[in-house]
């Protein structure tokens, strides 16, 4: 076996994403569309290992919030990643091991190995533009913080968080996601599987 297979890794990131729902202030929360995407990155040459892989555009979110027929001015909403590893069995600071190869005497990949980027056109996010990393299982990173005083849609100010649409304020209501990942030849190689949550919801 050559040293460059000997260090073969597979990573997969699933991205979800969840909205709460029974709204009391607004008439609508949604991400549309709501479904699932998935990064595949293989680690098989050393400079993938030495530079990492960066996927831009892996995926995005685009929020529709609406108001009720008679309009509550407390229709606001907050949005958050969530990082999930999958299984009892694995600990809270690692991906899940899908498969292993060797013997797998070093480590698994920490949760920490990934990082995510979240962006757009108004950086409307205090977070817009920086790779941010997770530490352990269930960590979540605010992308609008919940509960802040409502920034209404059309200023492309920071925090937007009033009523509006990706179809009539795309510069603050679409976000793109991008991921970064760079191993470490101390970990040990196989498959491992991450999954990233991004979570809508009304404030209360």
């Amino acid at each position: 076996m050559s040293p460059i297979k000997q260090f073969i890794s597979v990573l997969t990131c699933l991205f979800s994403l969840h909205i709460a729902m029974g709204q009391i202030h607004c008439g609508l929360v949604e991400i549309v569309p709501n479904t699932t995407e998935s990064a595949l990155l293989t680690f098989d040459d050393f400079s993938s290992y030495s530079g990492g892989i960066t996927i831009n555009s892996v995926a995005r979110i685009r929020v529709r919030v609406e108001d009720k027929a008679i309009v509550d001015p407390l229709c606001s909403w907050s949005l958050t990643m969530i990082v999930e590893n999958g299984g009892v069995a694995t600990p809270a600071d690692e991906w899940e091991e899908l498969l292993q190869y060797g013997s797998g005497a070093g480590d698994n990949p920490p949760i920490s190995a990934l990082e995510v980027r979240v962006r757009n056109t108004c950086s409307t996010s205090p977070i817009d533009g920086v790779f941010q990393s997770f530490t352990t299982d269930g960590d979540l990173i605010n992308i609008i913080e919940p509960l802040l005083a409502v920034t209404p849609a059309g200023s492309c100010a920071l925090n937007v968080n009033g009523p509006g649409s990706y179809l009539t304020n795309y510069d603050e209501f679409n976000f793109t996601v991008d991921i970064r990942v760079t191993p470490s030849f101390a970990y040990n190689p196989g498959i491992y599987q991450l999954n990233v949550r991004f979570h809508l919801e009304e404030n209360p």
